[in-house]
Parts: structure tokens; C-alpha cells; sequence
């Protein structure tokens, strides 16, 4: 196989394991999405095959760990902070893992394999593992809230301290673009106290400012 069809295949996979990671993480809207998870996976390619081209005058296994310190950085500004609530952790551990995929698809042959195997339990962590964990670990304890609210993203901070008012911890939030009447809305997921009443802390939320829906999981 000539040299560039190699690369051309490379880049191609690269692409479409970095797409697939960051096509998921763009369906739940996360921060980082299926354009930065591809240039994530082709980054890492690119840096490995350059490594390989001047193996005689550096050490190509180098480039694995710079490319794994550098990832350190780009996911850090996945992260977002809403008052001691923390998002984007899940998506800045996707990217850094997308970046050993592509650092795989560089090297080509048997790391193929490895590039293949790792996407699909990529995959399966976000989606499958997320589920079992909503379904089973917190079946019962788990709930969905909805608020609509003027300038929700400035009231973060405001909604989680009167929902731990009602002994209710957040285990998670989205806040969704601006809809009709400049009002958006706030994804919450909370996990309730064990053995507590659904019907009275649904009373409970019911009264908040806002308030759309509430449904347990």
C-alpha cells in the first residue's frame, strides 16, 4: 500500500471514531461535540504519524504522553461550574479518550483493534452504563425536574440552594437557549432522600418559581 493511501485511511478512520464519540456527546448537548471530538482524534493521528516519520531522530512512543498531557488542558475548559456543581467531566474524559483512538488509527495494524474496541466501550460507557446507572443504581431515588425561568443560567446557584432547602441534592444541570418570552429552561436531575415520599416532594417543587414537570426515574 502506498505511504499516502495509508494516510488517507488513517485520517478516515480517525474521523470516523472521533465522529461517532462526539456525535453522542452532541445528541446530550454537551459542551464539546462531534467537530471537537473529530479534530481531537485526527490531532492525535497527525501528531503520531509526524512522530513516525522522524523516528530516526526522536522517540515516537514520546508523543503518546504529550499528546495525553496536552488533552489535560482542552478538557479543563469542558468544565463548568455552577456554584459546587461541576459538568463536563464525562465530555473532557471523552475527548482524552478519543485522543488515545486516534493516536491507535495512526499507527495502523493490530492498533486498528485496539482504536475499534476502544470507540465501542467509549460508546457503551456514555450511553449503556448511563442507563443502567439511572435504571438500577438510582432506580427509585432519581428524579427529573423542569424550570422555566428568566435568565436560568444566572439562577443556578439560587434553584440549588432552595432545592437543598427541601433536603434534595442535584446531581445534575442543563440549562437549554433562550425560548418565547426570554425564558429558559433547567434540566435538573436530583437525587432524593432515601425512603422520602415522592407525592409530598412533588407538592414540595410543585411551588417553586417556574416550575414545569417533575418525573422520577
Amino acid at each position: 500500500m502506498s505511504y499516502p493511501l495509508e494516510v488517507m485511511i488513517k485520517m478516515a478512520v480517525a474521523v470516523v471514531m472521533g465522529g461517532v464519540v462526539g456525535w453522542q456527546r452532541e445528541a446530550q448537548e454537551r459542551p464539546a461535540g462531534l467537530r471537537t471530538h473529530v479534530l481531537v482524534c485526527v490531532g492525535a493521528a497527525v501528531y503520531t504519524l509526524a512522530s513516525l516519520s522522524f523516528s530516526e531522530r526522536s522517540d515516537p512512543s514520546r508523543v503518546a504522553s504529550q499528546v495525553a498531557t496536552g488533552m489535560g488542558f482542552l478538557g479543563a475548559g469542558t468544565i463548568i461550574r455552577h456554584g459546587n456543581i461541576v459538568r463536563g467531566l464525562t465530555t473532557a474524559a471523552s475527548l482524552w479518550a478519543v485522543a488515545a483512538v486516534g493516536i491507535c488509527a495512526a499507527l495502523g495494524g493490530r492498533a486498528y483493534w485496539v482504536a475499534g474496541v476502544a470507540t465501542i466501550a467509549v460508546l457503551a460507557t456514555l450511553t449503556v452504563l448511563r442507563r443502567v446507572e439511572l435504571r438500577l443504581l438510582t432506580h427509585g431515588r432519581y428524579a427529573h425536574l423542569t424550570l422555566r425561568l428568566p435568565e436560568a443560567a444566572t439562577r443556578v446557584a439560587e434553584v440549588q440552594s432552595a432545592l437543598a432547602a427541601r433536603g434534595l441534592k442535584v446531581d445534575s444541570v442543563q440549562v437549554s437557549d433562550p425560548v418565547a418570552g426570554a425564558r429558559q429552561e433547567l434540566e435538573i436531575g436530583i437525587r432524593l432522600p432515601d425512603g422520602a415520599d415522592f407525592g409530598s416532594i412533588s407538592a414540595e417543587v410543585s411551588r417553586m418559581d417556574g416550575f414545569a414537570s417533575l418525573r422520577q426515574e
